[in-house]
């Protein structure tokens, strides 16, 4: 099996981390050799966060290069954009379209761009852009921290990952605190069944 290079975008407070690490131990429990790095992030809620994590049968490097990824998981609108020189023509991206506009955009006096122009973009490098609504899907699921979650059951049915269903959610539930494993899983089974509904934008 060849490596499977992802990049995961958000900013500060979304889970991006968290993501990078039941990844990284869902591989590790399905016996493959994975690499997990943290490229650029600030604590702050707000600050740009980008976490990359390769998976195959050996891993030699974290890192992706520029037009090497599989697959792009954005948790912000304009995080996927600022991640496009990871994408190529079969990157998939998928997205969610609900905007965290960043610190500087109100004192500028800039407008946050409308979601249309920016999937505009990302379809100018990648056929395979997917939109998702993972606020509603995480109120759905009893608490709106779980967009992560939600993206990765939207993942994990895209087949895209090299990962089971069941090796996944046993890392959710043991890398999520006790008291919020039932929400989490919850969320991811929310995303994983909405993927089915989805409808891929291609390239223009």
């Amino acid at each position: 099996m060849e490596t499977c290079s992802i990049v995961i975008v958000g900013v500060g407070g979304q889970g991006v981390l968290f993501l990078s690490e039941v990844l990284g131990q869902a591989a590790m429990e399905s016996g493959l050799d994975v690499k997990v790095a943290e490229i650029h992030g600030m604590a702050q809620r707000g600050g740009s966060v980008i976490s990359t994590v390769r998976l195959g049968k050996k891993v030699h490097s974290p890192t992706v290069a520029e037009g090497e990824a599989n697959l792009i998981i954005a948790l912000e609108p304009i995080e996927a954009l600022r991640s496009l020189a990871y994408a190529h023509s079969g990157t998939t991206i998928l997205v969610s379209t609900n905007p965290i506009s960043p610190p500087g955009l109100s004192i500028s006096n800039e407008k946050y761009p409308e979601l249309e122009s920016i999937v505009e973009s990302l379809g100018r490098v990648s056929k395979n852009i997917l939109t998702v609504d993972t606020l509603s899907l995480a109120r759905k699921s009893g608490s709106l921290a779980t967009q992560n979650t939600v993206m990765l059951g939207l993942v994990s049915a895209s087949g895209k990952i090299p990962l089971g269903v069941s090796t996944i959610k046993k890392a959710i539930a043991d890398s999520a605190q006790k008291k919020f494993q039932e929400v989490n899983l919850k969320a991811f089974d929310l995303g994983f069944e909405t993927y089915k509904t989805l409808r891929t934008i291609p390239s223009t």
